[in-house]
């Protein structure tokens, strides 16, 4: 009945409910071996009862049971600081390395009411409905009752006389879960039902041309331009989630930054995420970043050597003619853009800001960009800003990468 590899042992997330105690007592049947992790809210006046006997059924047959008595209060977002609680606590399980995968009890009819949720808000997923297979963190999450009705895994717990307990609250449409499960999926025959799957699955197939085309897109407004809508705001929020998995865009915000996209000025930004992103488009190029407020560096070279950091990397043990640097100039400061700095190139001073707005330089670059400055206080090498640059060993000196799109070194 379970597709599973009797080899491996497994983490079962169970709430007592039919569901889990279903695939509880499929897994018991079949021979597998697994434990039991199962997390205590404190939100009905049951839990405390559903807790004791699971923790009876568990002894009866000798499985491990691992419970988290949560005393976190629950008032806002309630389902959603459920979902984080015990996916944390199932993760802390999961890290002493005895589990290949943790198995969750979702149905079909969880499947079709995530689908239908997801629909009615307009979310931008990565699948529609629930995948078999996916993955938390560093845990592979496995569904092995998915395509079974919940009317299903209730019969099979009442022939196998498998105690559970019913969760009143999901028959309470407070919340817009709830709504659809009550006033949509109760009613549907399995006609309703298949028509339902088969949507789904179209609408995946359809995501899955977005994800192949947007995954060879790179970060050129001209190449942007040529995404359609919905492409381009999965491309945006792919880029800021990859900063933070809790971080995301919707759909109307991503039609915002099209603006910026389209722009005539060459420099441009946005923030999202309540400030915590930073949208940029900085001459041909839209970058994604964390908006780190960061105020500069510092660095003292007293003497020839090497240094490397997160910003900028220095082999100064040889020659460095190329670098304008010689042995007098120690000890060095390598810092970033001040207000008014000045530097001289062919016997002529010009404004640093100056320059870098003639390199076209990235705005968020010009805060992170590395000045070599002498004992005297006098700048003495600035490197410049090439977007093409490319490494190579016998580079001396050159500037890392300092945002979060994905790219590697970037100028000397």
């Amino acid at each position: 009945m379970l597709n599973l590899d009797k080899k491996n042992r497994y983490l079962l997330a169970c709430s007592y409910g039919p569901d889990s105690m279903a695939l509880f007592k499929m897994l018991q049947n079949e021979g597998y071996s697994f434990d039991v992790a199962h997390v205590n809210y404190h939100l009905r006046e049951e839990s405390d009862q559903e807790e004791a006997d699971l923790r009876k059924y568990c002894e009866k047959f000798g499985i491990r049971l691992c419970v988290l008595d949560n005393q976190k209060k629950l008032i806002k977002n309630v389902e959603a600081e459920c979902r984080l609680i015990r996916y944390s606590f199932f993760e802390k399980i999961y890290d002493s390395g005895k589990y290949t995968a943790l198995l969750v009890a979702h149905n079909e009819d969880d499947l079709i009411e995530t689908f239908l949720l997801q629909k009615k808000r307009k979310n931008l997923v990565k699948h529609y409905g629930l995948a078999s297979q996916t993955t938390y963190g560093k845990m592979t999450v496995l569904r092995p009752v998915l395509f079974f009705t919940k009317a299903d895994l209730t019969e099979y717990c009442e022939i196998n006389k498998v105690p559970y307990a019913i969760d009143k609250t999901n028959l309470i449409p407070v919340y817009e879960r709830n709504k659809i499960r009550l006033d949509i999926v109760s009613k549907m025959n399995r006609a309703d039902r298949d028509e339902i799957l088969h949507q789904i699955d179209l609408e995946n197939d359809y995501l899955k041309t977005i994800f192949d085309k947007i995954s060879n897109t790179q970060n050129g407004v001209e190449c942007l331009k040529k995404l359609d809508d919905i492409e381009f705001a999965y491309w945006l929020n792919d880029q800021i989630q990859a900063i933070s998995p809790i971080y995301k865009i919707t759909y109307k915000q991503s039609r915002e930054i099209v603006d910026i996209l389209n722009s005539d000025k060459p420099n441009s930004y946005t923030f999202c995420e309540r400030g915590k992103v930073i949208v940029e488009k900085s001459y041909d190029k839209l970058f994604v970043r964390s908006n780190d407020k960061f105020d500069g560096y510092s660095f003292k070279m007293s003497k020839p050597e090497i240094m490397d950091n997160e910003f900028f990397y220095a082999d100064f043990t040889g020659d460095t003619n190329n670098r304008n640097v010689i042995r007098s100039d120690y000890p060095l400061i390598i810092r970033t853009y001040k207000k008014g700095d000045k530097y001289v190139i062919k016997n002529y001073q010009v404004e640093v800001r100056r320059l870098f707005i003639d390199w076209k330089m990235p705005l968020y670059l010009r805060k992170r960009w590395p000045i070599i400055v002498n004992k005297e206080g006098k700048i003495i090498y600035i490197p410049r800003y090439r977007k093409d640059f490319v490494v190579s060993n016998n580079i001396n000196f050159y500037v890392k990468e300092c945002f979060t799109f994905k790219q590697s070194k970037i100028s000397l």
